[in-house]
């Protein structure tokens, strides 16, 4: 029962942000002029500054803490040897305390009376004269004297060296304690890290598409502050509608739905799922646009989703962007007219595909990662937006809109 209200819990919270991405999204906001879109790039590298600065802190203090590391496994070896040092000299005292135990004991018996006599006071008085008296008086101090100093400084070595262990001890596991914050800390560090990069991937995305968009609508003749939505219809670029879409492939079986699922790398729970995976085609498979459209926006090489095409549609009146994640290969450009018919690439993911250049490492083999969303990611107009998590936010189920089977069952046929 807690573990359903865990869940409901986990799953209530994740709809909020959903919910706030969507409020969010609203505010979002896209270049509609080529002077907006050099403001926008300004703002995107201010912002990989900003980021470049937090990543460079974040990898100082992950070598810090794996020096402080190193410092701290030295000094547990040094510490180490020296206990076993101290065990030893403590063994050799031991050893030679017993070898002289039958001294010591007469020692300790110098002080007690045994039978009503004292040894040593019947060796004093034994004497002749009083210069042997004297001189033998002498002798048993000497001797008592002597020993008394050999055991106060065995045992006060025997002492000393179980304070060195436990000393030492202690300070193991101080350093012990110590290494494993440090290592939690730099897991932790490791996360923001990987945080930063993967924003900066993002934003380097981002950038690399506004310089593009720059540099097509200079050529296409817009003007600076021209609307660029003007201009298009001007030059003819305008979007060629359709009725409806049709499925990205020819065949296939859904792998992954849309939705909340366990991700199949990190193992996180409740992981939303932004599209549909299809799988089952080797990588080099022929993938389809899903309706009539113009190439919106490509990203190559990504960390996560690989070679990736987006492509505005209007169907019946209405936009929508449609994403192909982990392509093998892209065979068309930004500002390409594409049909239904068009190849716009072919499926990677899979062991000849991005994962051996070391990039793509959000695919566990070759398929299709398909995404339809209302509005024009990176387009102009309305319902046009430029954030990512836009995006996703305004993201729908490909199964309701392809009408694919079930999970695990193969498909034929757009």
């Amino acid at each position: 029962m807690k573990r359903l209200v865990k869940l409901f819990i986990a799953i209530n919270i994740l709809n909020i942000c959903l919910f706030a991405n969507i409020i969010y999204s609203k505010a979002d906001t896209t270049p509609k002029t080529i002077k907006e879109y050099r403001d926008y790039l300004a703002s995107l590298k201010a912002k990989k500054a900003a980021n470049e600065s937090s990543k460079q802190k974040t990898q100082s203090e992950i070598t810090a803490a794996n020096n402080e590391i190193s410092r701290s496994q030295n000094e547990i070896m040094v510490n180490q040897g020296k206990i076993d040092q101290a065990k030893k000299d403590i063994e050799k005292l031991n050893k030679e305390i017993e070898e002289t135990e039958d001294s010591i004991k007469k020692t300790i018996q110098a002080y007690q009376l045994s039978d009503g006599q004292n040894v040593y006071l019947e060796y004093v008085f034994a004497a002749k004269t009083y210069e042997d008296l004297v001189y033998r008086y002498a002798i048993v101090e000497q001797i008592v004297d002597y020993n008394n100093e050999q055991i106060e400084e065995y045992y006060s070595l025997i002492e000393k060296n179980e304070k060195l262990q436990a000393d030492l001890a202690n300070r193991e596991k101080e350093l012990d304690s110590l290494i494993a914050n440090l290592s939690q800390k730099i897991d932790d560090l490791g996360d923001d890290l990987t945080q930063y990069t993967e924003i900066n991937v993002t934003i380097d995305d981002d950038i690399e598409y506004a310089q593009s968009q720059i540099t097509r609508y200079t050529n296409l003749g817009c003007g600076e502050t021209e609307l660029l939505t003007d201009c298009l219809n001007k030059t003819g670029n305008e979007v060629i509608g359709d009725s409806r879409f049709k499925r990205p492939l020819t065949g296939g079986t859904i792998t992954s739905y849309y939705g909340y699922r366990v991700h199949p790398i990190t193992g996180i729970r409740q992981s939303f799922h932004s599209g549909v995976d299809i799988g089952g085609n080797s990588e080099g498979t022929n993938v389809y646009a899903t309706a009539n459209g113009k190439v919106g926006k490509i990203i190559r090489g990504s960390s996560c989703g690989g070679n990736q095409v987006y492509i505005y549609h209007t169907i019946g009146g209405v936009k929508y962007t449609s994403g192909y994640m982990h392509l093998l290969r892209i065979n068309v450009n930004v500002g390409d007219t594409v049909t239904s018919d068009s190849v716009i690439g072919v499926v990677g993911g899979g062991s000849t595909a991005s994962r051996n250049g070391g990039y793509d490492t959000c695919t566990t083999g070759p398929h299709l990662h398909f995404i339809i969303a209302d509005g024009w990611y990176g387009g102009t107009g309305d319902n046009s937006y430029s954030s990512y998590s836009t995006f996703l936010a305004k993201t729908k189920n490909p199964k309701d809109i392809l009408g694919l089977p079930d999970q695990g069952i193969w498909f034929s046929g757009r």
